[in-house]
């Protein structure tokens, strides 16, 4: 058995699947699935970005203009607290959610704060952690910060136009339209 939560996210499984089988469990649960819960579960199966409360709150506001800032929250603690969402929490920036239960890696970027998720298999599962250690893992969260394909190309782009400013002669190499150009391909 690999180690994990509750393996609810499938990685072949749509955004309409997910979503079904969402609104299917809060109802197998006893929860009632207002307009706004609705609204919010409609939002985080189509959106892996790893959103923010107040980044929920204001795009659900744009079909449910009367949602409050406290029914986004409850409503995102009652699918954490079913496993159905996970709460990545930071101490340098806002809490995001994440609908992918299984085992995976947050690739955080730490320029824009992107969250990818990297969802190749892990080489070790609980059982081995547990035969050689005596520990029983029943959750797992695991993380590499560093910075993402855009920033990167970013922090490319701006060192080369400090690497082309110029010489020691202070002789240009490239004119800024020049660099420009090569950085927007």
């Amino acid at each position: 058995m690999q180690l994990g939560i509750i393996p609810t996210m499938k990685h072949s499984e749509g955004p309409e699947e997910f979503e079904q089988r969402l609104m299917k469990s809060l109802r197998e649960r006893g929860y009632k699935l207002t307009p706004q819960r609705l609204e919010i579960i409609r939002l985080l199966s189509k959106d892996t970005s790893h959103p923010g409360a107040m980044d929920i709150l204001k795009m659900v506001r744009k079909k449910t203009p009367q949602i409050s800032m406290s029914t986004v929250y409850y409503t995102l603690d009652i699918l954490k607290k079913e496993w159905l969402i996970l709460e990545l929490e930071f101490y340098d920036r806002d809490n995001r959610y994440d609908v992918n239960v299984s085992n995976h890696i947050n690739l955080i970027c730490r320029k824009c704060g992107k969250i990818e998720d990297f969802t190749e298999a892990l080489s070790f599962s609980s059982e081995m952690i547990e035969d050689k250690t005596g520990f029983r893992p029943v959750g797992m969260r695991f993380e590499y910060y560093g910075y993402c394909k855009s920033c990167m190309r970013k922090k490319q782009c701006k060192s080369q136009y400090q690497d082309k400013k110029g010489d020691s002669y202070g002789r240009k190499k490239e004119t800024d339209q020049q660099r420009r150009r090569s950085c927007s391909r």
